[in-house]
C-alpha cells in the first residue's frame, strides 16, 4: 500500500511538471512602465497560465518597469521582479514568491600595534605575529590553523589586514623571549591599533651576533679592512646608524667593535637581495639601530679595561620622553710597547659618543633626534737605514646627526620621515725628515658632508600585499686636497664638487601563496652636478619559499649603481682606515653591478639549531682600478675601467640556544678582474681577493657565573694567476730606484699585482659573573693572538726625488701564537 502511494504521487508530480513546462514553453512580448507590480503579475498569470502565490505586504506599494520581446515565462518573471527584493520557487503547479532575505553586510577589520619589550620598552624587531582559527574544545595553544601573520618591522610595527570579525588566538613568537598566546576577539569594522608587549625569556648567546650569522659588529676580521661580505672590501659597504649614513665608522685593529653593542638595539646585515630602500653602493649594508631609552627609571653600564673604557645610561626625562647615551675611550696602544719592545710604539686611540632622545607624540607617534661623534687618530715614527725619520700622523673623524618622526597614520599605514646630517674627513701629516735634503712636510685633508631628507611609507594593503615607497634627497659637499704622497700616484683635488642626489623606490612585497613570498621592486635615482649627470633604474627581486615550518628557499636579484666611489687602491690608504670617495664625473663613469643568490635555511629542534647555505654571483661593470703612469698630472688622469666577476658559496651552522651556542661558517670564493691596460687583457685575482675563510665562535656556560668562549678565523689567499713581478701598467713603467750602496736598478712598480696575504686571529675568553655591594659585575679575560694588538706593517724608508718612490710597507702578519692578555671589568646599574 504504502508503495502504491509513493508511486502515485511520483506520477502526479510528473504530470504536473509536465504541464507547467509545457505553459512556461509559451512566449511573450510586453512594455509596463511605472506599472503596479501587482497588476503585472496579474498580466503573467493570464499569459502564461502559471499560477503565482504571493503575499500582499511583499507587494504593496511597489511599482515596475520591464521590456520584454518573445519572453518565456521564467525570463518575464526574473524581468518583472528584478530589483524588487523578490525570489521565486517552483511548487507543483504553482510559482511562490517571497522577499528575499537580505543578509547585513560584515566589514572586515584590521588589527594592528607595535611591539615591545615589557621591562625595557625597546621595539621588539622581526617577532612573528599569527592569528589562529580556535579549535572548539581545544586549548589556544592547540589552535594550529593559521589564518592571517605577518612580522614586525625594524620600528616593532605590524599590521592584520581585511580580518572576518570573529573569536581568534594571537600568538606572537620571537627568540629570547616567551611565546605570547591570547584570545582575541575582532568586531566588525573595527580598526584597532595597541600596544603590545613581550617578556624576556632566559637564552644565552654568544657575544651580539645577527641571528647566528657573522658578528659584524666587530671589525676584527682583518687588519683595518673592516667588514668583509662576499668578496667586497669595507669601503663598498654601507653603514647606517639609526638611518643616517656613516662613511667610514672602522676603528684601526680591529680589536674594538664599530659601535658599542650596549646601547643598540638591532643590527641588520645585507648581504644579499639588497631591498629598493637601500642604495648606492656594491657592497653589503650594514644597519644598526640604538636604544630608545628606558621609561621607567635611570639605568646604565660601565666598563674599563686594558684596551679601552665605555660609559652608558639611559633613562626617562618626562613623561613620554626618555634618552640613552653612550661614550667610549680606546686605546690599544697601551699595549704595543709591551709586545715589540724593540720598536717605537704606535700612539693609536679612539673615541666614540653616541646619544638619542625619543620623545612619544598623541596617536601613536615618536620623535627622536640621535646624534653619533666617532674619532680616530694614529701616529707612527719610522727610521731608516741611512737614518731618514717619518713620521705619520693620521686622524680620521665621522659625526650624525638624525632628526626622525615615526608615526602611524592608520591602522595599515606606517611612515616615517627624517632630516639627517653626515661628515666625514680626515687630515694626515708626513713629516719625512731626509739627511741631505733637511725636514719636508706632505699633507693631505678631505671633507664630505650630507644634509639629507628621507621620508619612508609602508602601507598594508591587503593580506597579500604589503607596498613601501619612499624617496630620498641628498646634498653631498666634497672638498680636500690629497697629496701624491699619501697616494703613491698622483695628486687628487676634490675642491668645488656638491652633486645632488635623488632617488625615489617602490617595493610590493607580495604573499603569492601561504608557503611562498615575493618582494618586487626598483630604485630610481638621478645623480646631478656641473662635472655630469646620471639616471639609473635598479630592479630588485627576492623570492622566499617555505617548505616545511623549518626549511626554506630563498633567492635575489639586485641591480645597483654606484655613483660614489671610494679610493682604497695605493699608498696610505691601502694599509690604514682612512680613505676618500669621489663622484661620478664626464671621465669618471659610474660602477653597476648585478647580483644574483640562492639559498636554504633549515632549523632543527624547536629553532635551536640552525644550518644555512647560499651560493651567489656578481658582475660589475666600470669597475675603478689606478695606473702608476709618469704622465698623470691627478689621480683620475690614472684612472681606468673595467669589470670584476666574483662568485662563491657559504655555509653556516649555528646554535643559537642552551648552556653552549656557537656559529661556525666556512667561505670559499673566486673573484677576478680584467682590464685592457693591464696583464694583457686577460684576467688576474684583485688585491682583496679572499679564497678560503673559516669563522667559529663558540661560548659555553660554565655554570651561572662562569662562562668560556673560543674565537677563531682564518683566511687564505692561495696562489696568484701571473708573474711574481706583478701587472705591468699601460706603458710597461719601470721606475729607477738607489739602494744603500747608491747602484741604481730597474724594477716594475707593482701598483696592483700584490694581493694582500691572508691572515689568522684566534681569541680564547673567559667570564666570571659576581655580585658587589649589590651590583651585577662581569670580569674577562681574553687571550688574543696579537692581531690588531700589534702594528703588523713595515715601513721602508728610500731616498728619491720622486716622492711616490720615498717609502714602501711590507705586511707581516702576527703568528696565531704567542696569545696576549686582555683584561676587563664591567657592571649593569
Amino acid at each position: 500500500m504504502k508503495v502504491r502511494l509513493i508511486i502515485s504521487i511520483s506520477i502526479l508530480c510528473v504530470t504536473l511538471s509536465e504541464g507547467i513546462a509545457q505553459d512556461r514553453a509559451k512566449v511573450h512580448s510586453f512594455d509596463f512602465r511605472g506599472a503596479e507590480l501587482r497588476s503585472a503579475l496579474d498580466s503573467l498569470m493570464r499569459w502564461y497560465d502559471v499560477p503565482l502565490v504571493y503575499l500582499d505586504k511583499d507587494i504593496a506599494d511597489k511599482r515596475v518597469s520591464a521590456v520584454c520581446a518573445q519572453c518565456t515565462f521564467e525570463e518575464a518573471l526574473g524581468k518583472v521582479i528584478k530589483g524588487q527584493e523578490l525570489v521565486w520557487k517552483t511548487l507543483g503547479r504553482q510559482v511562490l514568491l517571497h522577499r528575499q532575505a537580505i543578509e547585513p553586510e560584515v566589514s572586515a577589520a584590521t588589527f594592528a600595534g607595535t611591539l615591545k619589550d615589557t621591562l625595557t620598552g625597546q621595539a621588539i624587531i622581526g617577532a612573528n605575529v599569527v592569528l589562529l582559527t580556535p579549535l572548539e574544545g581545544q586549548a589556544a595553544q592547540e589552535s594550529t590553523k593559521i589564518y592571517r601573520w605577518c612580522s614586525t618591522n625594524q620600528f616593532g610595527f605590524f599590521s592584520l589586514r581585511n580580518i572576518h570579525p570573529g573569536n581568534y588566538v594571537l600568538n606572537i613568537r620571537r627568540i629570547g623571549y616567551r611565546t605570547m598566546y591570547e584570545p582575541l576577539t575582532v568586531l566588525p569594522g573595527a580598526a584597532v591599533v595597541c600596544d603590545l608587549s613581550l617578556s624576556e625569556q632566559h637564552v644565552t648567546y654568544p657575544e651580539i651576533t645577527i641571528e647566528g650569522r657573522r658578528s659584524v659588529l666587530t671589525a676584527s676580521e682583518g687588519i683595518s679592512r673592516g667588514v668583509y661580505i662576499r668578496g667586497t672590501p669595507s669601503d663598498d659597504n654601507q653603514y647606517f646608524l639609526e638611518g643616517a649614513r656613516i662613511y667610514n665608522p672602522l676603528h684601526f685593529g680591529g680589536v674594538m667593535s664599530t659601535f658599542n653593542g650596549d646601547a643598540l638595539r638591532d643590527v641588520e646585515l645585507v648581504a644579499g637581495g639588497v631591498p629598493p630602500y637601500y642604495g648606492g653602493r656594491i657592497g653589503g649594508i650594514l644597519d644598526v639601530l640604538l636604544r630608545n631609552g628606558s621609561a621607567e627609571r635611570v639605568t646604565g653600564s660601565a666598563g674599563v679595561g686594558s684596551l679601552g673604557s665605555n660609559l652608558m645610561l639611559e633613562g626617562p626625562v618626562s613623561d613620554g620622553t626618555t634618552y640613552v647615551i653612550s661614550g667610549r675611550r680606546g686605546y690599544p696602544d697601551v699595549f704595543f710597547p709591551l709586545y715589540k719592545t724593540n720598536e717605537t710604539p704606535s700612539d693609536l686611540n679612539s673615541s666614540e659618543i653616541m646619544a638619542k632622545v625619543s620623545r612619544e607624540l598623541a596617536g601613536n607617534q615618536r620623535l627622536s633626534l640621535s646624534g653619533y661623534f666617532g674619532q680616530d687618530t694614529y701616529e707612527k715614527e719610522v727610521t731608516g737605514m741611512q737614518g731618514d725619520q717619518l713620521l705619520n700622523n693620521l686622524r680620521w673623524r665621522n659625526a650624525a646627526a638624525n632628526l626622525r618622526w615615526i608615526g602611524v597614520a592608520s591602522p595599515s599605514l606606517f611612515f616615517y620621515t627624517s632630516a639627517v646630517y653626515t661628515r666625514y674627513d680626515f687630515n694626515m701629516e708626513h713629516r719625512f725628515g731626509e739627511i741631505l735634503n733637511g725636514n719636508t712636510t706632505y699633507a693631505s685633508d678631505y671633507i664630505i658632508q650630507d644634509a639629507a631628507i628621507r621620508s619612508h611609507a609602508e602601507y598594508f594593503y591587503d593580506e597579500y600585499h604589503t607596498v613601501l615607497a619612499g624617496v630620498d634627497l641628498v646634498r653631498h659637499w666634497m672638498a680636500g686636497r690629497i697629496s701624491e704622497f699619501s697616494t703613491q700616484i698622483a695628486p687628487m683635488s676634490l675642491d668645488g664638487l656638491s652633486p645632488w642626489e635623488l632617488s625615489v623606490y617602490l617595493q610590493d612585497q607580495w604573499q603569492l601563496v601561504p608557503s611562498a613570498s615575493a618582494e618586487l621592486g626598483a630604485r630610481a635615482t638621478s645623480f646631478i652636478a656641473k662635472q655630469g649627470s646620471f639616471s639609473a633604474i635598479d630592479p630588485r627581486f627576492a623570492l622566499l619559499v617555505s617548505l616545511e615550518n623549518d626549511l626554506r628557499l630563498y633567492s635575489s636579484f639586485s641591480a645597483i649603481n654606484q655613483f660614489l666611489h671610494p679610493y682604497r687602491h695605493s699608498g696610505i690608504f691601502l694599509f690604514y682606515p682612512s680613505v676618500f670617495l669621489y663622484p661620478s664625473t664626464e671621465n669618471v663613469r659610474p660602477s653597476t653591478s648585478l647580483q644574483i643568490s640562492i639559498g636554504m635555511e633549515k632549523t632543527f629542534a624547536e629553532d635551536r639549531y640552525r644550518l644555512a647555505v647560499e651560493s651567489y654571483y656578481r658582475t660589475t661593470q666600470n669597475l675603478h682600478e689606478f695606473l702608476f703612469d709618469t704622465t698623470a698630472t691627478t689621480l683620475s688622469n690614472a684612472l681606468i675601467l673595467g669589470e670584476g666577476n666574483v662568485y662563491g658559496a657559504e655555509i653556516t651552522l649555528d646554535k643559537r640556544t642552551g648552556d653552549f651556542t656557537g656559529s661556525v661558517r666556512y667561505s670559499y670564493s673566486w673573484a677576478s678582474n680584467r682590464f685592457a691596460e693591464l696583464n694583457g687583457g686577460e684576467p688576474f685575482r684583485p688585491r682583496f681577493d679572499r679564497r678560503h675563510e673559516f669563522y667559529a665562535k663558540t661560548s659555553y656556560l660554565l655554570s651561572e657565573n662562569w662562562a668560556a668562549g673560543v674565537s677563531c678565523l682564518l683566511s687564505s689567499n692561495q696562489f696568484p694567476s701571473f708573474a711574481p713581478t706583478g701587472l705591468r701598467g699601460k706603458q710597461d713603467v719601470r721606475v729607477t730606484v738607489g739602494p744603500a750602496n747608491g747602484a741604481a736598478y730597474a724594477e716594475p712598480y707593482d701598483l696592483n699585482g700584490g694581493r694582500l696575504p691572508g691572515f689568522q686571529r684566534l681569541e680564547l675568553s673567559i667570564l666570571r659573573r659576581f655580585s658587589w655591594m649589590g651590583m651585577p659585575f662581569e670580569a674577562s679575560l681574553r687571550l688574543l693572538n696579537g692581531y690588531g694588538l700589534i702594528d703588523p706593517f713595515d715601513w721602508e724608508l728610500r731616498q728619491n726625488s720622486d716622492t711616490r718612490l720615498m717609502w714602501a710597507v711590507t705586511f707581516d702578519a702576527p703568528p696565531m701564537f704567542p696569545l696576549y692578555p686582555v683584561v676587563s671589568l664591567s657592571t649593569r646599574f
